[in-house]
């Protein structure tokens, strides 16, 4: 697949896009073409990803090329990029920081499997740790990486292999997976002992109603990894798709309406409060397979984000679809991903910025009076059968049914 270069006029008109979307303005909707979109910083000022060029880091003010191969995170201030490199000795995470450039990391032993010494997945907040899966041979596993200590490799319950796919922004929690001896992922949390630094592994979903293995993986994490998204794979649909992992339990998420099959799906990231989750779903094979781009809130359920963000009044062309939605900040303002016009092999980067300015508005709460009352009802009434988007609170195109469900539930004053 070839990936063509950022045009630099298209990132400017970006930058001061969404500075004018934080003073309150329309939601920006943006296509980078060829490439992808990975990471988002925790306040959304920073976007990474790759093109033709290599990796990129997107600001206000623009975009700078940063060379090697992708940007994949960032940290919250924008100084530190973890991505992939290429050098004589092979593919490589590494680290880049304006004054340095970029240092690889090498692998988990001597040599790697092939050209592959390492991949990058994410990185903490401060920039200072780093993780991804890594290579001893053709043995790979789940490593961190730390200025201090260099690169090394987290417990391991399982026999074959295992990755750090997310790392809280404190650094302190670590999800990924680890393989089971019959070959399938399990979602893991790494967890480290404030007192002594030992990390200790727990097998997330393992014993849950009809997942006795565990079987999934383990996407994204908040900033004190209190709330972790992923993906589960159990005996049944009730008990596979995205899920959500918070203090009060386990919620699985499940899937969109399948349009063929097979069908998966999977939580990518989640907001600081765990209340937005985002994440893509996968049908069809081969070269017919299809994406779509989901997004969850307690409010709406799971929900196509192209249907969502167009009824909020997002100018999203009819034929490009959002495959996956990789990323987002802590508010959930702004979301990262790739999508496509026809074929899923030809991928784009895009970025959404919500607009800024007070509280998100209640949901049911029509004439914004602070409360979801008769008022509201008779509002939902006169558009009743309607796709007036300021009433179609689920984003499926039609008031109807499930819309007075969701304004119901939300009867009284709004918190």
């Amino acid at each position: 697949m070839t990936l063509e270069p950022l045009r630099p006029v298209s990132l400017l008109t970006i930058g001061l896009a969404v500075l004018s979307a934080q003073a309150g303005d329309d939601i920006v909707f943006e296509v980078l073409p060829g490439g992808l979109a990975h990471g988002v910083s925790a306040d959304g000022t920073f976007v990474v990803g790759e093109n033709g060029s290599g990796a990129y880091l997107w600001s206000l003010e623009g975009t700078t090329s940063l060379g090697q191969l992708a940007g994949i995170a960032v940290s919250a201030d924008g100084r530190f990029v973890v991505g992939d490199t290429s050098s004589p000795v092979g593919e490589s995470a590494g680290r880049w920081n304006p004054d340095g450039g970029w240092s690889s990391f090498g692998g988990l032993g001597p040599s790697g499997c092939g050209s592959s010494l390492s991949s990058a997945y994410d990185i903490s907040a401060d920039g200072q740790r780093c993780v991804g899966l890594g290579w001893n041979g053709c043995s790979a596993g789940a490593f961190l990486w730390t200025p201090g200590e260099g690169m090394f490799q987290l417990p391991q319950s399982g026999p074959n292999s295992s990755r750090a796919d997310t790392i809280s922004g404190d650094g302190m929690v670590i999800g990924g997976w680890d393989e089971a001896s019959n070959g399938s992922r399990r979602a893991s949390v790494w967890t480290q002992n404030p007192k002594n630094g030992d990390w200790t592994q727990d097998l997330l979903l393992a014993g849950t109603p009809g997942n006795v293995l565990g079987a999934g993986e383990v996407n994204g994490s908040n900033g004190d990894g209190s709330v972790v998204v992923g993906s589960a794979n159990g005996s049944t649909d009730a008990t596979s798709g995205a899920f959500l992992r918070h203090e009060e339990g386990l919620e699985i998420l499940g899937f969109l309406p399948p349009i063929s099959s097979p069908y998966t799906a999977g939580a990518l990231d989640v907001t600081e409060d765990g209340r937005t989750v985002v994440g893509f779903q996968r049908e069809g094979l081969g070269g017919g397979q299809s994406f779509r781009a989901t997004l969850w809130t307690p409010e709406t359920g799971l929900i196509p984000l192209k249907d969502h963000l167009i009824s909020l009044g997002a100018d999203i062309p009819a034929n490009f679809t959002l495959a996956a939605a990789m990323s987002m900040s802590d508010d959930g303002r702004v979301i990262c991903g790739w999508g496509y016009e026809d074929v899923f092999f030809f991928q784009d980067s895009w970025i959404v910025v919500l607009p800024g300015g007070d509280e998100p508005p209640c949901p049911g709460d029509f004439n914004g009076d602070g409360t979801v009352s008769g008022a509201d009802l008779g509002l939902m009434l006169v558009a009743w059968g309607t796709d007036d988007p300021s009433t179609d609170l689920d984003g499926d195109g039609d008031t109807d049914g499930a819309d007075l469900g969701l304004m119901l539930s939300a009867f009284g004053s709004c918190p």
